[in-house]
Formats: C-alpha cells, sequence, structure tokens
C-alpha cells in the first residue's frame, strides 16, 4: 500500500510516497519514503503511487538508481565522508550523500572531468538550491578531489579548472534590518529571561555568534577587567574560524559594564562550585528531546524558540543573528569605527570580507580635495 504526502505551499507543491518495502529476514516491515520528482497535482501523484504499488508487488525496486560500474566514485566518496573529522563534519556527509553522490557516485573517478562538472553546475544553477548550498556542493566536491589525489586514485581536481566566472555566486543581502533602537536591548535582555538575555547582551554588544555566546566557559571571562572577551569554543567544538581543529582563540571587545552586568550571574555559578573549563550559561530546565550527544549547555533551536517570543513581545520583527552579530557591526561601523578595527572584533578573515558585507557603512564623507568641480568658463567682458 502507497500513501501519498503533501508538502510544500499551495504555488509550489511537493508530493511524496511512502510504501512497504519489504520484510527484513526478523520480521521487520521496511517503510520508505521517496519525493516524487516532477510531479505537479494530486492525479499524477496517484498515478505515481499505484506505479509504485505494481513494482513492489512484482518484486522490482520502484526507484531504482543508475547502474554502479566497478571502481564507481559512489564508494570512494562515502568512505572520505566517513572519515571527516572538521567541525561541520555532519554537514559535509549530508551534502554528499544528497548532492554527490545521486549526480556523480555511479561514475569512475577518472571520468569526472572539467565537462561532466560543469554540466553538475549547471543543473545545480537550475534547482532550487541556493547560491550557498551550491558552493558549498563544490567546494565539498574539490576537497574529496583532493583526498584522491593524495592517495593516487586521481591526477587533477577538475573542480580547480572551473573559471571564477563560472562558479556559483554567493548573494550577499545588504540591507538587513538591524537594532537601531537602543532602548530595545534593554528590554529584549528582560524579555528573554536570566540566562538567554545575558546571552543577548553579549552577542549584542561585542558581536559574538549564538554558537560562541553558549560556548563561553567561565575561564573566558577572566579577562574583562582588560576589555576583552576569549573566545575559543562554538558550542561544544571550535571555533568556525577553526577549520582543523587546532584550538584557535579569538579575542572580542567587552562592554564596559560586564563586570557589573554579569557579576550576580558569575557570582551564582561559583556558588555551584564551577571551575573555569565549565560553561557559563546552563539551561535550568531540562531539554524536551533526550539529547544525541554529551552537550550541556543552550542549543540552538531552544534560543530561537525564546526569542522569538520575546521579540514579539517587545515589538521586533528580526532575527536573532540580524539583532547580535550584525546589529554589533552595524553599530560600530555607523559610529565611525575604523573597518579594520570592527573586522578584527568580529573575527573576519581581512577587513575585505567586512567591506563587502558592509559596504553601505563603509566611509562616504571625503575632503573637498577630493570633490574638485571642472573648471568654469573664463566670461569675456562685452563692451
Amino acid at each position: 500500500m502507497a500513501t501519498i504526502l503533501k508538502r510544500g505551499t499551495r504555488t509550489a507543491p511537493r508530493f511524496f510516497v511512502k510504501y512497504d518495502a519489504g520484510v527484513t529476514t526478523d520480521g521487520t516491515r521496511v517503510q520508505r519514503m521517496k519525493l516524487l520528482r516532477g510531479v505537479q497535482n494530486v492525479l499524477q501523484a496517484r498515478q505515481e503511487a499505484a506505479r509504485v504499488e505494481r513494482a513492489v508487488g512484482g518484486g522490482h525496486d520502484p526507484f531504482p538508481g543508475p547502474a554502479i560500474v566497478p571502481g564507481a566514485a559512489r564508494g570512494r566518496l562515502e568512505h572520505w565522508a566517513k572519515g571527516l573529522t572538521n567541525r561541520n563534519a555532519a554537514s559535509d556527509r549530508s551534502m554528499v550523500t544528497k548532492h554527490l553522490i545521486p549526480p556523480l557516485g555511479h561514475m569512475p573517478i577518472d571520468q569526472i572531468t572539467l565537462p561532466v562538472v560543469m554540466s553538475w553546475i549547471d543543473e545545480l544553477a537550475a534547482s532550487d538550491l541556493s547560491p550557498q548550498t551550491q558552493r558549498h556542493a563544490l567546494g565539498t566536491l574539490s576537497r574529496f578531489f583532493s583526498w584522491a589525489i593524495e592517495r593516487g586514485e586521481a591526477v587533477m581536481n577538475p573542480v580547480k579548472m572551473v573559471p571564477p566566472s563560472k562558479r556559483p555566486v554567493l548573494a550577499i543581502d545588504r540591507d538587513q534590518p538591524w537594532l537601531e533602537d537602543e532602548a530595545k536591548v534593554p528590554e529584549l535582555v528582560e524579555a528573554l529571561g536570566s540566562d538567554v538575555g545575558l546571552m543577548f547582551y553579549l552577542a549584542n554588544r561585542s558581536g559574538l555568534r549564538l554558537g560562541e555566546v553558549c560556548g563561553l566557559r567561565l575561564g573566558d571571562l577572566e579577562f574583562l577587567g582588560d576589555g576583552v572577551i576569549r573566545v575559543g569554543h562554538s558550542y561544544g567544538g571550535p571555533l568556525k574560524e577553526d577549520k582543523r581543529s587546532q584550538g584557535k582563540v579569538k579575542w572580542v571587545p567587552a562592554p564596559i559594564d560586564a563586570e557589573e552586568v554579569l557579576k550576580l550571574h558569575l557570582k551564582r555559578r561559583k556558588l555551584h562550585r564551577a571551575k573555569a573549563e565549565d560553561l557559563v550559561f546552563i539551561p535550568v530546565k531540562p531539554p524536551r528531546r533526550p539529547r544525541k550527544s554529551s552537550w550541556a549547555g543552550f542549543r540552538r533551536e531552544h534560543v530561537h524558540e525564546v526569542w522569538d517570543s520575546a521579540r514579539k513581545a517587545v515589538g521586533v520583527s528580526m532575527t536573532w543573528y540580524q539583532a547580535t552579530r550584525h546589529t554589533a557591526v552595524s553599530r560600530a561601523l555607523k559610529a565611525g569605527v575604523p573597518l579594520d578595527e570592527v573586522s578584527a572584533a568580529v573575527g573576519h578573515s581581512s577587513p575585505e570580507v567586512t567591506g563587502r558585507h558592509y559596504a553601505h557603512f563603509v566611509r562616504k564623507a571625503f575632503a573637498a580635495g577630493l570633490r574638485l568641480p571642472m573648471q568654469p568658463k573664463k566670461v569675456q567682458n562685452k563692451t
């Protein structure tokens, strides 16, 4: 029996089919769900469901994949993805499974050439994937080929041969809103509650990412008297800038009143005998869902849930990122803080990166010597 599931929106519906794929040796019934690509209405979905039932009834796979030839890239892609240890390893494995293996996994590695990659890039561009996801997919394939070259399984990296003009272009939204009304900051701190409110305060003042403020340790706040905060974690892992998980740290400016604002919270943590390596912020209530990891701090989903309730109560219509890190950068640049200082404060790789995303805040006032007019023509006296 096949069941149709409808998802998406009214103008862009997506139909799935859920069907029995057989029974395992221990008697467990296996169910699978597949997206019906190209199906645009309920009638077509019902026809596909009937086809699936006929195929399953006849002992056939209703969604056969491409034939895998010996030495295909699929096995090596899976092996490479399984051994990833970087901070975004889970995201990279998902990218390999969803966007690399289906179009390229059935081919031998030496047959994935520049024309094949260019054709694949065209398919990505025609899909509904965002430019950022397309760039992630292309970068993941390039990293796989670098790994294959090191092991003598490939002689060149076709991704390196793709012209820059043909690569997916990341769209930058320079007109994102930011929290210009400073009176809203204390209101949001109060509405968010004691712990999340203090997290918002630090993120809004110092430009910390959500993962960075969630991952703060008590030892990181020992430098508040020097006007800085040490940042060495994103949640329970390394920083975004720490690509190779080498334990890198960065320093961000601390608000002038940080010691006073955080005094009661830090005192309460010390009463619980927390040590320097312990988290600054820990949820009081246990999570609704059991944790799959040993991470004991705040989760992104929890913070966003609390944020949505608080911003509506205060009358703010923007995301956590826009009200914190984006606001910190925008506020500093509008106040005339030099671009290189702002870039260093938020941990950007270079001032060029900051300028590219915040070009509308970069200096617009120029000396009169740079704005000289055309010399006016001399007017002859008439006699």
